[in-house]
């Protein structure tokens, strides 16, 4: 999410990112896919384009 419109995104605490893992999916793919990008620090679009 952005902040201002200035292109800085909002960093997560834990207790949010247990949330989106709680609640913000609907199924295991975007939970992957989330973990991912998480542990990675990887955008969507750059974890898209692996080939594990």
């Amino acid at each position: 999410m952005n902040v201002n419109r200035y292109g800085r995104a909002k960093i997560l605490t834990q207790q949010e990112i247990q949330l989106v893992f709680a609640q913000g999916f609907d199924s295991e793919r975007d939970k992957t896919l989330f973990g991912v990008c998480l542990f990675t620090a990887a955008r969507i679009s750059e974890a898209c384009t692996n080939h594990f």
